[in-house]
């Protein structure tokens, strides 16, 4: 589906690549050497979709969306980098991750960059409306990290608290990019809000997802390594519900043992034991229908836009993110 959307969007989103290829030159070589190596890797382009989808929804087609799609690839990119050296990993979209090649310090570094490079392109480019939403994004991003940090290795985290953390390391920014192509086009607050609601919506579905797969998934579509949560201790939505069932039904050997594992040494090395207890209490399949609850949600939130290609394209971009295996 996102394939099709971006034939759709044909000239505009080649000039929003365009965009985004142009505007990472520096004297300093490392700068647009790192930079395109991540731009590159594989990225599915997925929040700048959404943004041109969204304007053009509201109306709007030209250089300002072109401009803000490269802004949030730029911040999503800041962050992939960022998120790299906090969680010490070394595969990002089935390739070395840029730390590795480039280490700690210029991957921090260009990350910074490319922060701010989206803000002095915001300034010249997109108005202050649009630097208000991208900088409170940016806000819950950080955040999100935070809370992310510092609720490692705590097996007892609630599903407020992982809600909490997946708004803002993840809802936030695609929910920024949907209202922002609305306010690009001028469109009433309604809309406007309909579309930050939207997003907001297939933006959890897409982390639970994710998260998913981290269990379930095939390394060789995902391109990373089953467990990686666990090892980097990440309490996730399908080992929460699993928890809480465990509890609820009596099952004390299946909690101790999820949290031995998460306390232990090196949680990777007994991640099959966890999967099972997860695939016995049905913590996927659980995860999975409250992430369809969102996407449905999702839908009905832009039912009173015209019925247009867009407004199809966004629907099925939001089905298709439950039903994606990457």
């Amino acid at each position: 589906m996102l394939k099709e959307a971006i034939a759709f969007l044909g000239e505009d989103f080649k000039a929003a690549e365009a965009v985004i290829n142009n505007n990472i030159h520096s004297t300093i070589k490392v700068i647009p050497d790192l930079s395109n190596y991540i731009l590159e890797s594989g990225g599915k382009r997925f929040r700048p979709v959404l943004l041109m989808l969204s304007a053009s929804l509201c109306g709007y087609r030209g250089r300002k969306a072109h401009v803000a799609s490269a802004v949030v690839e730029y911040i999503h990119t800041a962050t992939l980098l960022h998120d790299d050296v906090v969680d010490e990993a070394d595969m990002r979209r089935g390739q070395a991750a840029a730390k590795t090649i480039w280490g700690n310090e210029a991957s921090v570094l260009v990350g910074d960059y490319l922060f701010a490079r989206s803000f002095q392109m915001m300034v010249h480019d997109c108005g202050e409306e649009v630097l208000k939403i991208m900088s409170g994004a940016c806000i819950s991003l950080a955040e999100g990290e935070i809370l992310q940090l510092i609720n490692s290795f705590n097996p007892n985290i609630a599903q407020r608290e992982y809600y909490r953390t997946i708004y803002g390391k993840t809802a936030a920014l695609i929910s920024a990019c949907c209202e922002v192509g609305a306010v690009l086009a001028g469109a009433p607050e309604s809309d406007r809000h309909a579309l930050k609601e939207y997003g907001e919506d297939i933006g959890f579905a897409f982390q639970i997802v994710d998260d998913c797969l981290d269990i379930t998934g095939d390394p060789k579509r995902t391109g990373k390594p089953l467990g990686i949560d666990l090892k980097e201790g990440k309490i996730t939505l399908p080992v929460i519900l699993t928890m809480e069932s465990a509890k609820e039904k009596g099952y004390q050997k299946d909690l101790e043992t999820i949290k031995e594992v998460v306390l232990s040494d090196d949680p990777a090395e007994d991640f099959t034991k966890v999967k099972e207890i997860v695939e016995r209490h049905r913590g996927v399949e659980k995860s999975i229908e409250i992430a369809w609850r969102h996407v449905n949600h999702a839908i009905t939130r832009i039912e009173n836009f015209r019925d247009c290609p867009e407004k199809e394209y966004l629907k099925g971009i939001a089905s298709f993110i439950v039903e994606r295996d990457f």
